[in-house]
């Protein structure tokens, strides 16, 4: 006798596609808890820069490039943004304030953007020290405020930048220029090269000397190097010149003297011989004091 089996259903195919879609998007789906953030589109009046962004300028030909290149090709990266602790505007942008100026430049409505919520002024600060037209002013202004704030030793910079010891040192040392200078000479399209140059002259003369060059574009990193070793080698030869057996003439001591000035303020390092010259040069002077006369 056969007995009754309940009859099997077959499967529905809507169904199936419609368990095959939800796979599918639980298997790309961002939870919440993951350190990937989604990207969004957000209103470019609902964005506003970062007050504390190094970049300060921002030259109006290569927005024009980069505007024309997001027309073509559409935005090819988000922008990162934070939320705004006074609330209106909503956001302000960490990284990616040209891209939002090339979109108000082609009057786009909104952007694509992601929200960052770690460091905001390191994020900033290591997106345009890997941009090349950051100018050394707005490199090393924001380099130091970002020190300052975070109370960071320079070998803490390297670590958390990825930059070596040494750019770090000499871009902090251009401040030494003051920034005042220094924000001019940027202006002048003097190269972060030169300015690491004339930020290690020590004698003020030679170094405004030199700055005047800078502005009128008329200096080179050999230029400053030459110009910097020049006091140095123009004492030793003037003391070679004068030979024991003829009088040195007063214009000739104060050339001599004026030299010896520049040597010590620049505190540059001399030969055993060329110092043994110069104690011979003081005893000298010192017993040639204690025997004429002065009328």
């Amino acid at each position: 006798m056969a007995t009754n089996r309940p009859r099997q259903k077959k499967s529905s195919p809507i169904l199936g596609m419609a368990a095959g879609m939800i796979d599918e998007a639980s298997a790309n789906f961002i939870t919440k808890d993951s350190k990937f953030k989604h990207t969004f589109e957000v209103h470019v009046d609902q964005l506003i820069p970062d007050p504390g962004q190094a970049r300060k300028k921002f030259d109006n030909d290569a927005l024009a490039e980069l505007a024309a290149t997001m027309a073509e090709h559409g935005q090819l990266q988000p922008v990162l943004v934070r939320r705004n602790p006074m609330g209106a505007p909503k956001w302000i942008i960490v990284a990616g304030e040209r891209r939002w100026r090339a979109a108000n430049f082609l009057q786009w409505p909104t952007v694509l953007a992601i929200e960052f919520t770690g460091d905001a002024e390191v994020a900033s600060l290591i997106e345009n020290l890997q941009r090349v037209d950051l100018s050394p002013y707005e490199e090393a202004a924001g380099l130091q405020h970002l020190l300052e704030v975070r109370g960071w030793s320079q070998s803490q910079a390297v670590e958390t930048l990825g930059k070596p010891k040494s750019e770090i040192s000499a871009t902090l040392r251009l401040l030494s220029l003051g920034k005042e200078c220094l924000a001019k000479l940027s202006e002048h399209g003097v190269s972060k090269n030169v300015l690491v140059e004339l930020a290690r002259i020590e004698d003020v003369d030679l170094r405004n000397d030199l700055i005047s060059q800078a502005q009128d574009g008329k200096l080179t990193v050999k230029q400053v190097r030459v110009a910097k070793d020049r006091p140095q080698k123009s004492l030793i030869d003037t003391l070679k010149k004068s030979a024991p057996s003829t009088p040195l003439s007063f214009k000739t001591l104060d050339k001599i003297t004026s030299r010896i000035a520049v040597l010590r303020t620049q505190r540059q390092t001399i030969s055993p011989s060329e110092r043994d010259k110069l104690v011979s040069l003081r005893r000298e002077i010192d017993e040639t004091l204690a025997k004429i006369k002065v009328e």
